[in-house]
């Protein structure tokens, strides 16, 4: 899940500076310690694999690993997994006391930091003779995604982005047919559905004379105010075309009018329509208990959906996210991938290569998380192209927009500080600020973090 936007960028080289001159190792960043683990037998080459899965997907690639573990009696991999914020901080740490781990995960749109900071590797050279890890073998896009200033320093794993899941019994009592799974939804098609899909108390819909907007029990879709609204904001300014930064990196390259126009449909949808309700929190949770009946997420949410199926029988469907302003579809995306840390111990270098060759021949268990293979042979396979809910997920992965690569990165996007994205999408969409006046603040204030040295 799209959930690691990490807090620590505007005190790296402070954190950097500190653990540099302690000789202490760095422990691993979760679950077990080193300490805590068995020693490996004699002989056995030991990699050390760090990730910020901590949803159900966390259980899914420990299994991964666990089965490598046991198909590999010459190689143990310790896998050690939290949350990514606190993930890159013991990163960071670790590669400044000389005890990077082998294989780092992270997200395509963080890679370029970590390049700046020189911590990652570039790996064209280093799979140069690889059969299975080469472009060929994966979707391009998210081949391309992981490359910084034309080179490799990721091995895709997966992608993700946004869709529309929907509960098929709210659209069989409001009289709505429920949607295809592709192509998208068009503008008028999605208001029309969201207005007969917001309920009042007395049973009218949004549609219909005498609705009471007081008086709401059942609204058509959720409204994001967490990282995933700016997410949302990013679908809609790419549908019109925009730019966020400049091609030499340097400043905000925003189209004011178009980003205005991107965030004011989705306040719309709070203020104007009254088809979202405001400052909501749990999302799924509000989906699942029929208080929306529309649910913009990403494919990580199917397992608990097929969970909620199998245990209460709801009944749910999914299709892409709507192309709004009628021009070329785009949504918002991002992905996972695997990077060697340069800070590891290179004498284990090649083990690392042989376990992402066998995790990228043997992606179909993560298929299961819901994330959506980038390896070409599991995702056009049989067996994944038939998985429930995944079909509109995967007609939108050549139409994925990566926030752009920046050693920035964390200082314009992190959610969990007061970057110019959050406030920009807080302001917007809980204190229903001035799309156009925020917007304009929003590209200066990136400006300014990019033209700091």
């Amino acid at each position: 899940m799209q959930t690691g936007n990490v807090r620590w960028m505007s005190l790296l080289l402070i954190v950097v500076l500190l653990v540099a001159g302690c000789a202490a190792p760095v422990a691993p960043p979760a679950g077990e310690t080193a300490a805590q683990q068995p020693a490996a037998p004699e002989g056995v080459v030991t990699l050390e694999f760090w990730g910020g899965w901590t949803g159900p997907d966390a259980n899914t690639m420990q299994a991964i690993v666990d089965r490598y573990n046991a198909e590999h009696p010459n190689v143990r991999v310790n896998l050690s997994m939290q949350a990514w914020s606190p993930l890159f901080d013991a990163f960071i740490a670790a590669s400044s006391a000389g005890s990077a781990p082998d294989i780092l995960a992270m997200h395509p749109q963080e890679l370029a930091q970590f390049v700046h900071l020189g911590l990652i590797l570039p790996l064209d050279d280093i799979l140069a003779n690889s059969e299975v890890i080469k472009p060929e073998n994966y979707l391009e896009n998210a081949w391309e995604g992981n490359k910084v200033d034309g080179k490799l320093y990721g091995v895709p794993l997966d992608l993700h982005m946004h869709g529309l899941f929907y509960n098929k019994a709210a659209f069989e009592k409001a009289g709505v047919p429920v949607p295809p799974s592709t192509p998208p939804l068009n503008r008028e098609e999605f208001m029309e559905m969201a207005k007969r899909l917001t309920i009042d108390a007395n049973g009218k819909s949004a549609a219909e004379e005498g609705f009471d907007a007081n008086n709401i029990v059942q609204y058509a879709i959720n409204a994001h105010t967490n990282h995933h609204a700016f997410f949302q904001w990013w679908s809609l300014y790419n549908q019109l075309g925009g730019q966020l930064i400049s091609e030499d990196g340097k400043s905000c390259a925003m189209d004011l009018d178009k980003a205005a126009q991107a965030w004011q449909f989705l306040q719309d949808l709070v203020y104007v329509h009254k088809v979202a309700p405001q400052g909501q929190t749990d999302y799924p949770r509000d989906f699942l208990d029929g208080r929306t009946a529309m649910l913009v997420d990403g494919p990580w949410r199917i397992p608990q959906l097929e969970q909620a199926a199998a245990e209460s029988g709801f009944q749910w469907g999914a299709t892409q996210y709507p192309n709004i302003f009628g021009g070329e579809f785009a949504v918002w995306g991002s992905g996972h991938n695997f990077t060697l840390p340069s800070k590891a111990d290179p004498n284990k270098q090649a083990a690392a290569v042989a376990f992402l060759e066998w995790m990228a021949a043997n992606s179909a268990e993560w298929a299961k998380s819901g994330q959506l293979p980038a390896f070409k042979a599991i995702l056009e396979s049989e067996e994944f192209q038939q998985m429930e809910g995944r079909a509109p997920f995967i007609a939108s992965m050549p139409y994925e927009k990566l926030f752009p690569a920046t050693p920035k990165y964390n200082e314009i996007f992190a959610s969990n500080a007061p970057t110019p994205m959050m406030v920009m999408a807080q302001r917007i969409m809980l204190e229903a600020a001035d799309p156009a006046a925020e917007v304009k603040t929003a590209c200066e204030a990136i400006s300014a973090i990019l033209a700091t040295p």
